[in-house]
Formats: structure tokens, C-alpha cells, sequence
């Protein structure tokens, strides 16, 4: 009898589990298809985010606060629909800004990894700059594989998997530290989140790992459960592999870890040990996928000497192309072998510089409002400030709490490790692994100030059945599809067979493969009533562009100012030439496009300068084309 009641119990779990992610995938896809109004749009990219964060937090509130399986319907449905509204939004405003072009194609950094994850396809390993994150590249190859090279739709699935992962870490959060607590952690991982939403980079991956790296780890912690704790470090280690950042909190959480799982003893070896074991597993499944798909020409991280070298000199991490532009001419593994070289001279005639440049290091990431700088307010910004210290100084308080010394060790890692991911150099992006982390101060100060206060209604935490293989099965599937699928992939992927092709004397043959939703076509104004990737107005891509044309970004600046004198009824794609392996730029009448799928020959004219040629970057205009093979 017991027996036919758990197995009714657990049938009943599954099926609202299902019927749970069926609605909310629905409601994702219809937000995407549908698209959202223009005037949700001009909130979600105001340039001040106090309205929107009101809003979202309102919002969310009334998602979270009912009990039970209606309640994570309703907040779930609301955390997926959040997301698609900003990715809707991109594709609304078709806008081009750092590293995406027309709301869909990918530019700068976006394209090295989308040209990386392309060539994986072809049978060839990612290009450099994608080996510096194979694991991002690799899950991008992977994805694009899956969608038959359908950028948008894997656009879309890497929001998706994001929106899933932050659902699940505000879950264990309000499960703990009630409602409130829950959708204030969401709020600030959207926020930083959307200014990634959309774009081919490696945050996409590195904050969703984080996330749900964070949500087991804390209930795990909660739960005094040793397994789940490891397997939060395991995929926090994958987490700062796809998107480096703060590595020094990986050996401050092992001796968390080992401190708060002692029992009688001094410190848990088990824990010591295993969590030295996972840490290095995680870097040892990064170098086993770097050692399938990565470029011979370089190593995983190989940039980080430009960073020590800057933090060094009190330069950024490209100050040594400024110092020694010659290096720009060595391969990838002898430029970072001398940068190191040079780093270690420059300190050893100066040791007091790398002291300063620590210091500076701290002084912009602790006074500078940096560590919420992606609130684009400076009320929200100093509030979340003031709710982050007042946190800390509680979190010490109750030093004996396990969620308390989770984030002090925390706080240790990070503090360590800001000189070597310097605020000067990439912003807050670097941190996207660690931004969970970040967005919990806020949340806890806010709790512990309801506690006080007697905010009954704010810290109460509603009544929900643990659920603890949904969490586990997603956190595992992450670790699967960012090891596994890159490997998979490469081992499935053969080179294209390009047949001859015959092109008139003054036009150059190339040969790509053409894919669905990896193009945006640009009509008159009077054609649409509103543009919506894949069809642009024209007056909106080309406003779209100006942004760009002022770009630090050389190359960037470069191409967008040659797209700006596109006219309608063209169209417009980033591929790869798979005659040479270069970057194109193809530009066709839309009405030349061929209809299938597969691999096409082009004869045109290809167009360049020397700032693109350097990188191998060239714009084709289209006269005809013909399609090969599938």
C-alpha cells in the first residue's frame, strides 16, 4: 500500500513537472514569436533601470508569492517570460551595439566564437580566440548543431537555459530567506543578464552554470547534504572555465567546506579532499574538451598574460600591443610565452608595481561602484551597496551559520582574486560566474532588515515541496551538454565536399553553408509595420548602426560603417568561407537568396581594408549564387 502511494505520489510530482515546463516553454515561445510592444521595449532598454526594476520586482511578486504547484507555475511562467521579453526586444529594436549586428549577427568577440563553433561543425577545430572558452564554443557548436545552424533559435535556447537556471537559484533562496529575498536576487540576475541576452558570448554560459552551480550548492548547504555541495564546486568550476573570472573562491569554498562539514572533528577530510578532486576534475574535463575541438596554436586562457601584464605596468590587458606592437606578429602560444617574459622583467625592475596595481585593483572594485555598475542607477546602485555591507557585517555576526560562512568564504575568494580580473579590463563581465554570489548580499541584507523590522509578510517562506531531483537532473544535463556536446559534436562532424564552380573573370567564388534564421533582411520602410528579426526597415538598422560607428573596436567600426550604406531589399549574413576559411560579410539581393538549406556557391566581389583584411575579415557582394548540396 505504502508502495502504490509513492509511486502515486511521484507520478503525480512528474506530471506537474511536465505540465509546468510545457506551459512556461509555451509562453516563451509565443513571447518570441509574437514579439513584445514597442513601449515595453523602450523600458527594457531605458538607460535608467529604477523604473524597470520596480517594475520587474512588482512584477515578480505577485508570480512568487502563491503556494504550492500554482505557484511555481506562475513563477516560473513569469521568470521565462521576463527573459523572452528582452531577447524580443533585441530582435524589435534590430539594434547593433558591442559584438551583434542588427539584433542577430554576431560581430567582434560574438563572431570569433560563432566562427569557432562553425568551423567545429565543418570538421575543424575552433579558432583561436574560441579556444580561449572552449567550453562555451564547444556548447555553441553544439547548439548550433541541434538547430541545424539556426542562430536564433540557439540564441534563444541559451536564454532559455539561462531563465531555468536563475528560476531555480531564486527558488532555493526564497525557500530560505523568503519571497522578497528570492525575487531580489532574480531581479539583479536579470539585469545584469540582459545586456547579454541575445549575443553569442561566453556569459551566456558562464552565469548559467553559476547560477545553478550557487542553487545547489545552497541547498546543499541548507541541507547539510556533503554531495550536493561538491557537485555546486564542480559546476562553479565549469562555470569560471567557460567564462573566466574570480578562481581563488574555488579553494576558500573547499576550506568552507571542510570547516562546516567537520562534525566532531577539526575539518572534514572527505570534504578537503573531494573538493580538491572536483576542482580539478572540473579543469580537467575543460583541458579534455580544449584537447578535442581547441586550436594546436594556442591554450585555454592564454590571454590572461595580457592581464597580468597590464595589472603589472598599471595599463589594461592590451597596453602590450601598445608597449610592443612586433608581438601582434608571433603565433598565439610564443605572444603569450613572451608576454609572460616581459610581465616578469617589468616586475622584477619595479617589484613595489604589481603591489599598486593591486591596490588599484580594489580600490575601483570596492569604492567605484563597480560590483553592481550593471544597475544603471546610482540610488539602486548605492542602496544595493549599502544592503550587500550590512549583509557582510551580519554574515560575520553569524560566522557559525553554514550560509553565513558560505558567503564570507565567498567574499575571501573574490576579494583575492579582482587583481587578476581587473575591473579596468572587461567590466563586470568577467565576474558573470560569480554574479549569483553578488546578488545575494543585497538579498540577505534586505532579509535581515525585514527580520528586525518585523516585515513578517517579506521574510515569510512559503510552504513548497523540495524537489530536489528537478534540480539535480537540470545541473547534471548543463555539465552534459557543455562537455558532452562538444565532443559529440566534433566526432560527428565531417568537412564540406566543395564542387568546382564556375564564376565570370572579375568576380571571386566562395562557398558557404546557408542556414535558417542566420540572416536579417533589410525592406523599405513602408513595406513592414514595425521590424522584427529576421526583417529589418531599413531607417531602423541603419539608426541602429551609428552606435558602433564611434566603436574602440577598430574592425567593428569598420564593417558597420560600410553596412550603413546598404539599401533595401538586401540581405544580410556573417559565414564562413569554407573555400579558405575566412570571414564574409555576404550581401545579396534578398530575392537571390536560394530557399534550401544547405551548402551554396557565390560568385561576387569581395571588398576589404587593412584593418579588416588583418583579421581576415572581408564584406562579399553577391551577383549570383547556386545551390550544391545539402
Amino acid at each position: 500500500m505504502r508502495f502504490k502511494r509513492l509511486f502515486a505520489n511521484q507520478g503525480e510530482r512528474c506530471f506537474y513537472s511536465i505540465a509546468i515546463l510545457a506551459v512556461g516553454l509555451l509562453a516563451y515561445s509565443t513571447v518570441l514569436i509574437v514579439g513584445i510592444p514597442n513601449q515595453l521595449s523602450s523600458i527594457l532598454f531605458a538607460n535608467d533601470s529604477t523604473f524597470l526594476f520596480i517594475a520587474i520586482v512588482g512584477s515578480l511578486d505577485l508570480a512568487y508569492r502563491p503556494s504550492g504547484w500554482r505557484g511555481m507555475l506562475t513563477s516560473f511562467n513569469a521568470t521565462l517570460i521576463l527573459f523572452a521579453s528582452q531577447l524580443s526586444g533585441l530582435w524589435l529594436s534590430g539594434n547593433s551595439k558591442n559584438f551583434v549586428v542588427g539584433g542577430l549577427l554576431p560581430i567582434s568577440d560574438a563572431s570569433g566564437y560563432y566562427e569557432g563553433a562553425r568551423r567545429v561543425l565543418e570538421g575543424d577545430n575552433l579558432s583561436v580566440i574560441a579556444s580561449w572558452r572552449p567550453l562555451f564554443s564547444g556548447t555553441l557548436a553544439a547548439l548550433l548543431g541541434l538547430t541545424q545552424q539556426n542562430l536564433q533559435l540557439t540564441l534563444a535556447i541559451l536564454v532559455l537555459i539561462n531563465a531555468i537556471a536563475c528560476f531555480f537559484l531564486a527558488r532555493e533562496i526564497q525557500k530560505s530567506h523568503g519571497t522578497v529575498a528570492g525575487i531580489l536576487v532574480l531581479t539583479l540576475l536579470f539585469l545584469f543578464y540582459r545586456n547579454y541576452i541575445g549575443l553569442a558570448m561566453t556569459e551566456n554560459l558562464g552565469l548559467a552554470l553559476g547560477a545553478i552551480a550557487l542553487a545547489i550548492l545552497w541547498r546543499g548547504t541548507t541541507s547539510m547534504q556533503i554531495n550536493f555541495c561538491l557537485l555546486g564546486i564542480l559546476l562553479l568550476t565549469l562555470a569560471l572555465n567557460a567564462r573566466a573570472g574570480a578562481f581563488f573562491i574555488l579553494p576558500t569554498l573547499i576550506l568552507w567546506g571542510a570547516w562546516c562539514f567537520r562534525g566532531s572533528s577539526r575539518f572534514s577530510s572527505r570534504f578537503l579532499f573531494c573538493g580538491i578532486g572536483v576542482v580539478v576534475l572540473g579543469f580537467l574535463l575543460n583541458s579534455i574538451v580544449f584537447k578535442t575541438v581547441g586550436s594546436p596554436n594556442t591554450t585555454a586562457n592564454s590571454n590572461f598574460s595580457y592581464t597580468l601584464y597590464g595589472l603589472i605596468v598599471g595599463g589594461r590587458w592590451d597596453t602590450i600591443f601598445t608597449d610592443y606592437p612586433q608581438l601582434r606578429g608571433l603565433g598565439e602560444l610564443e605572444r603569450a610565452k613572451k608576454t609572460y617574459e616581459l610581465a616578469w622583467e617589468a616586475l622584477h625592475a619595479n617589484p613595489f608595481s604589481l603591489v599598486r596595481g593591486l591596490l588599484r585593483a580594489w580600490q575601483q572594485f570596492f569604492f567605484d561602484d563597480f560590483v553592481f555598475s550593471f544597475v544603471k542607477s546610482a540610488k539602486l546602485n548605492f542602496t544595493l551597496q549599502l544592503l550587500s555591507l550590512i549583509a557582510l557585517v551580519n554574515c560575520y555576526r553569524q560566522r557559525y551559520n553554514p550560509i553565513a560562512f558560505l558567503m564570507l568564504a565567498a567574499t575571501v575568494g573574490i576579494f583575492f582574486s579582482v587583481p587578476f580580473v581587473p575591473p579596468w579590463d572587461a567590466g563586470i563581465r568577467p565576474y558573470a560566474a560569480t554574479i549569483p554570489i553578488f546578488s545575494c548580499f543585497p538579498a540577505l541584507g534586505l532579509t535581515f532588515i525585514a527580520q528586525k523590522l518585523e516585515w513578517q509578510k517579506s521574510v515569510r517562506v512559503p510552504p513548497t515541496k523540495q524537489q530536489p531531483r528537478v534540480l539535480l537532473i537540470f545541473g547534471l544535463s548543463l555539465i552534459l551538454l557543455s562537455i558532452g556536446g562538444p565532443i559529440a559534436t566534433k566526432m560527428l562532424s565531417y568537412p564540406s565536399q566543395l564542387a568546382a564552380l564556375s564564376c565570370p573573370g572579375d568576380t571571386t567564388p566562395i562557398y558557404f553553408r546557408n542556414t535558417a534564421g542566420s540572416s536579417i533582411n533589410l525592406v523599405a520602410d513602408d513595406a513592414i509595420q514595425r521590424s522584427y528579426v529576421p526583417n529589418l526597415r531599413i531607417s531602423d538598422f541603419k539608426n541602429g548602426l551609428y552606435s558602433s560607428f564611434k566603436s574602440s573596436n577598430l574592425t567593428q567600426a569598420a564593417i558597420t560603417r560600410r553596412l550603413a550604406s546598404l539599401s533595401p531589399n538586401f540581405t544580410l549574413t556573417n559565414k564562413i568561407n569554407l573555400h579558405n576559411g575566412e570571414i564574409v560579410w555576404a550581401i545579396a539581393p534578398t530575392n537571390l537568396m536560394p530557399k534550401q538549406v544547405g551548402l551554396i556557391g557565390a560568385c561576387g566581389r569581395l571588398k576589404t581594408n587593412s584593418t579588416m583584411k588583418k583579421h581576415g575579415i572581408s564584406l562579399f557582394y553577391a551577383d549570383s549564387m547556386t545551390w550544391i548540396s545539402q
